[in-house]
């Protein structure tokens, strides 16, 4: 009976089917594509905080606080 309420409980959430529904199908792509199309070399000027300089710009703390907090 448990097991039951823990599964309908999941299932009758649609966020969580559509996240279950778009990793199936995220993860379904062909591997000659799966960079292009799940946008990874967008990401690539962002995965460092030194590689852009509009991360500095876009994570920089109001009030010019970055003097006193530095990124690590």
């Amino acid at each position: 009976m448990q097991f039951n309420d823990y599964i309908n409980t999941i299932f009758s959430s649609p966020p969580t089917v559509g996240l279950m529904v778009a990793v199936f199908l995220d993860n379904t792509l062909e591997v000659k594509d799966a960079g292009r199309d799940r946008g990874m070399p967008w990401w690539v000027p962002f995965r460092s905080f030194k590689g852009d300089s509009r991360n500095e710009e876009f994570y920089s703390l109001p009030f010019n606080l970055n003097r006193f907090f530095p990124p690590s």
